[in-house]
C-alpha cells in the first residue's frame, strides 16, 4: 500500500488541532463540554498525531526508520578536482581529506584519511615510528623534498607532532589520487605490487 505523505501530514495537523480543543476546519475553540476536551480523548489524539508524524518522517514506513539509500563507492571520476581549494598555509591530512570529500556527491562514500596515509607509507613518503608504544607516521626525506613536514604543537595532553602538507604536497596528493583509489586503499581490494610513484 502506497502512503500519501502529504495526506498523512494533513491528517496529523487535523488531529493535533482536535487534541488541543480546536475545530480543524474553522480554527475556533470547541465547547469545553465537547467530547474531544476530555483528558483521555485528548491524550489519545496527541498520541495518534505523534504516530502520524513518525510515519511522515520515515517516508511512510512504520516501525523502523526508512533505509538509507546505498552509497556508491568513492569514484574519482565523479569529482571535479579542479575545484580543490589549495591552501597556501600547510595543513593536516584530515583537512585535505575533508576538502576532497566536499567535492563528492552526497550518495558517495567518503575518502578515508587512512587511505591517503597508508598510500603515503607504501610509497615511502611517510614512515611508521613507535613513540611510547604507539605507532606514529613521520615524513621521510623524500616527503620533506615535496613539502611534507612536521611541527611540534601543544595539545590537550601535552606536546605532539603534527604532519603538515604545504601547497606543493597538496598538489602531489591530488595529482596522484587515482593511485590511491586504483590501489584499493579506500576499502576496495588492494592490488598486489601497486606501482610506487
Amino acid at each position: 500500500m502506497d502512503i500519501d505523505i502529504k495526506l498523512v501530514e494533513h491528517a496529523r495537523d487535523y488531529i493535533e488541532d482536535l487534541a488541543k480543543g480546536i475545530n480543524p476546519l474553522t480554527k475556533e475553540a470547541v465547547d469545553d463540554n465537547d467530547i474531544i476536551n476530555q483528558v483521555k480523548i485528548s491524550r489519545c489524539l496527541f498520541y495518534v498525531a505523534d504516530v502520524l508524524g513518525a510515519v511522515a518522517e520515515n517516508g511512510g514506513i512504520t516501525g523502523k526508520k526508512a533505509p538509507k539509500p546505498k552509497q556508491e563507492d568513492f569514484d574519482i571520476q565523479k569529482l571535479d578536482l579542479t575545484q580543490f581549494g589549495y591552501s597556501a598555509q600547510p595543513i593536516g591530512i584530515s583537512v585535505i581529506a575533508q576538502k576532497i570529500n566536499a567535492l563528492k556527491p552526497e550518495n558517495m562514500k567518503k575518502l578515508k584519511i587512512t587511505a591517503l596515509t597508508n598510500w603515503l607509507v607504501d610509497i615511502h613518503m611517510l614512515s611508521i615510528v613507535q613513540v611510547n608504544g604507539k605507532n606514529h607516521k613521520r615524513p621521510t626525506v623524500n616527503a620533506e623534498n615535496i613539502g611534507i613536514t612536521m611541527e611540534e604543537r601543544d595539545g590537550q595532553y601535552g606536546p605532539y607532532y603534527a604532519v603538515l602538507y604545504n601547497e606543493a604536497a597538496q598538489h602531489f596528493i591530488i595529482d596522484n589520487l587515482h593511485a590511491v583509489i586504483e590501489g584499493g586503499y579506500n576499502g576496495g581490494r588492494k592490488k598486489k605490487n601497486s606501482p610506487s610513484i
